[in-house]
């Protein structure tokens, strides 16, 4: 997959990534894009992972044990693909530090339908569950840190942990409100309605992420994307 590196999103690399160079495809190859990243302690790089687990539940020093050694850092740079279409999607990931689009080709456009960054979740993750091809590419907008436990491993944490079984069960729940709830605006909410809604809760995207894709991420044109920000200004 084009340009990757080893690191600890939130994200991790493990894995090589791709790079957009005009077409889809691109070389395969490794790099290292922080070396800072390897000051720390791997205990202290970790620490993104924990706050975000024991955001739902708690976690005793002998579970820790058990979930540490799953958990592999990541590193993307900017424009590389963490998960292309067609393949399958290999980890599930939190964001330590960076940006990552989800979107689907249609049409000769990349249709945008999410972002993930710090404390989030990012990679396909129907892919990562079904263990099907990815219908969505994940692209590294910005230099990405992702700390990633792959598929086995985490099914395995479900079987022998019942903390992490908990844990499996609301974040499901979570990605689904939370895509009943989208669903929910699209369809009901005018493009000013959106456009404000999307400032209100993450208005960080507005400066790193393209007019572009927050337009088609909001489902309205990049002219109407751009009046109703002006207008807002």
């Amino acid at each position: 997959m084009g340009k990757t590196i080893p690191l600890a999103h939130g994200f991790r690399v493990v894995a090589s990534m791709v790079f957009r160079s005009g077409a889809r495809s691109g070389a395969f190859r490794r790099s290292v894009f922080n070396a800072d990243l390897r000051c720390a302690s791997e205990e202290q790089r970790m620490e993104i992972v924990w706050r975000t687990i024991e955001r739902y539940v708690g976690l005793s020093p002998a579970d820790r044990d058990a979930i540490a050694p799953c958990w592999r850092e990541h590193a993307f740079s900017r424009g590389a693909y963490i998960c292309m279409v067609g393949q399958v999607e290999q980890y599930f990931y939190i964001v330590q530090t960076g940006v990552q689009r989800l979107s689907f080709p249609h049409d000769g456009n990349d249709i945008c339908v999410g972002f993930a960054y710090d404390g989030s979740w990012s990679g396909e993750y129907t892919s990562f569950v079904t263990r099907t091809p990815a219908r969505f590419d994940v692209l590294a907008m910005t230099d990405s840190v992702l700390w990633g436990i792959r598929y086995d491993d985490l099914q395995r944490l479900f079987r022998e942990l019942p903390v992490m079984e908990r844990f499996g069960r609301l974040i499901l729940e979570e990605l689904l409100v939370g895509r009943a709830l989208r669903e929910i605006e699209q369809l009901s909410m005018s493009a000013e309605e959106r456009y404000d809604r999307l400032v209100e809760r993450s208005p960080h995207l507005l400066q790193l992420a393209s007019q572009k894709d927050i337009a088609s991420y909001l489902r309205m044109t990049p002219e109407t994307f751009s009046r109703l920000r002006r207008r807002r200004s």
